[in-house]
């Protein structure tokens, strides 16, 4: 790699061991901060996050998602974040996760389904929920999240911060400010409900990268399905309605994992 664009610093053998201990340890589900990933030039180099007025965004409107405006596609990027987002998948990244959250065999998604760039207008929120686990476009397993925030001088007054809940709670165990040059590394699965109810104050435009790491095996825990499994309900009847076969079908989703015979806890018992 060319060192003078070097956007992912290194972070040495101490350092990873400490953040270890804080992902192993964190409350309330696994996940740490790190506040130093960022070379002094990808400080720089990232300060030119696109405006709301980029034709390439793709805007939300729902319920639970507004405000949000996202961009998966690396060619249409400016060059600096497609240099971020091809660091956080080499080899000696993917070690340095490996090595921080005891999750071997990670691999990164080229299309970047619901990842790459991320962006709240003001008044955006999003509401509290687990994330898709299963991803059949190229049969893996969902197992991380990296978000690295790019919002200069934001305070909690900003709104946007991200919460993390406990499951069935409606207060956040933790939140976290998305201060710029900030990431967020935390374990996906049916425990680790987060997203940030304060709506983005007028005039902000709350930025992040969103990185997902995928595993060829699952566990032997259910972590969930195909989709987005949001804590809130919509408004209205078609909402109850929809929101009732999500969990109908997450039930059945359940059900399946637990009876799978390539599954982790499955395959055991049969060799025992």
């Amino acid at each position: 790699m060319n060192a003078a664009r070097a956007l992912v610093a290194e972070i040495g053998a101490e350092d990873t061991r400490r953040l270890a201990a804080q992902f192993a340890r964190a409350e309330p589900w696994s996940h740490v901060v790190i506040d130093d990933l960022l070379t002094d030039a990808g400080r720089q180099a990232l300060r030119d996050f696109p405006s709301p007025e980029w034709p390439t965004w793709k805007a939300f409107a729902d319920h639970h998602q507004k405000g949000k405006h996202v961009c998966p596609d690396v060619s249409a990027m400016p060059r600096a974040f497609a240099d971020l987002i091809h660091q956080c998948g080499e080899p000696r990244f993917l070690a340095f996760l490996e090595a921080v959250t005891g999750i071997r065999g990670l691999l990164t998604d080229p299309y970047l389904d619901g990842g790459g760039l991320h962006a709240s207008g003001p008044g955006g929120v999003l509401t509290p929920h687990t994330d898709f686990h299963l991803y059949p476009r190229l049969n893996l397993y969902r197992a991380l999240n990296l978000l690295i925030y790019l919002n200069d001088d934001w305070t909690a007054a900003d709104g946007g911060c991200l919460g993390l809940y406990r499951k069935g709670e409606s207060a956040p165990a933790a939140t976290i400010l998305p201060a710029f040059g900030r990431a967020v590394l935390f374990r996906t699965d049916d425990h680790s409900v987060h997203g940030f109810t304060t709506p983005v104050a007028a005039g902000k435009w709350r930025k992040s990268v969103a990185l997902y790491y995928y595993t060829a095996r699952d566990g032997a825990a259910f972590a969930g399905d195909t989709s987005t499994h949001w804590k809130a309900i919509v408004p209205g009847m078609r909402g109850r309605l929809f929101d009732g076969l999500i969990f109908t079908s997450r039930a059945f989703s359940k059900l399946a994992h637990l009876v799978d015979p390539n599954s982790r806890q499955n395959t055991r018992e049969r060799l025992s």
